[in-house]
């Protein structure tokens, strides 16, 4: 590999001054130059300490780095271990059929690692994500939980893990742990425009919400078909992550939920909320014009 100039103009340079200080210091047999000399070649020598800290921090490390790059952490330590190990045991195998599925399984494996690196957690078609759901809403850095509810089905969140996780947003809020706002995306025929509010069974699912401490704002899906990508299912968990739930075709269940923790997507998610609310009506305002018994 080429040496680039900047690997060696800084010890080149080093070196020349500290020899032209040394003749200097040789010539004028000077105590106050002798200290000025060292203290020089001792000032220049931490900052090319310093450079090359910086260097080496800002650089992906090599393959013989990693481990002691990782051994500091030891879950993740841990982990690396015993997919090296796996690794070994797959590169030991040389059936050509069992290589080529194996490449395939292992491709994939990295493209999903690769999300994970970038932030990114998504799961597929499961509701384990409320699990993570749950420990976000727990964590003591996040104050704000931000939702977005896309309601295409008057059964949106009825199930017992909706109504769970309902349960868990009434009892932080009554705990003061956390302070929750939801805006709530309504399809047409559960909001009729010629309705001042949305259907019964949402009514009751929306005043129960207010009930218990979320501010709650309503929007119909058709007021916002200028801006389509204004219309998702989503959630800001404070400044940590921002979460994107999609439905099957049904709508009744979850089919990808991706976590990003990403700073930027956290940032762009919260313009959207601000954007998205622009045109969302606060439920406290239709509250005059509500009855539960209607």
């Amino acid at each position: 590999m080429p040496i680039k100039t900047s690997d060696w103009w800084l010890p080149i340079s080093i070196t020349l001054a500290g020899c032209l200080l040394s003749v200097g210091v040789a010539y004028v047999e000077s105590r106050v130059l002798t200290l000025v000399f060292f203290g020089t070649m001792a000032s220049l020598c931490v900052g090319l300490l310093m450079k090359r800290s910086w260097e080496n921090r800002s650089r992906d490390p090599t393959l013989l780095e990693t481990p002691f790059f990782l051994a500091h952490d030891a879950e993740v330590f841990d982990l690396y271990r015993e997919m090296s190990r796996q690794m070994l045991r797959v590169s030991a195998r040389a059936e050509p059929n069992y290589r080529k599925a194996a490449l395939r399984e292992l491709d994939a494996a990295v493209e999903k690692l690769t999300e994970v690196g970038d932030g990114r957690i998504v799961f597929h078609g499961t509701e384990a994500w409320r699990l993570v759901y749950e420990q976000l809403l727990r964590d003591p850095s996040v104050l704000v939980y931000r939702s977005v509810a896309l309601v295409r089905n008057a059964s949106y969140w009825q199930d017992g893990a909706g109504l769970q996780s309902m349960q868990l947003n009434y009892e932080l809020i009554a705990r003061a742990i956390v302070t929750v706002e939801r805006t709530v995306i309504l399809k047409n025929d559960l909001w009729p425009a010629e309705d001042d509010l949305p259907t019964e069974t949402l009514r009751h699912w929306i005043h129960e919400q207010t009930v218990n401490g979320i501010y709650v704002r309503l929007v119909r899906e058709s007021d916002l078909q200028n801006v389509p990508e204004l219309v998702r299912d989503m959630g800001i968990y404070g400044f940590t992550a921002v979460g994107v739930q999609e439905f099957d075709q049904a709508g009744q269940r979850t089919s990808t939920f991706t976590l990003d923790f990403d700073f930027n997507a956290v940032r762009a998610a919260e313009a959207n909320w601000n954007n998205l609310n622009v045109y969302a009506t606060p439920y406290v305002d239709l509250l005059d014009r509500f009855g539960l018994s209607e």
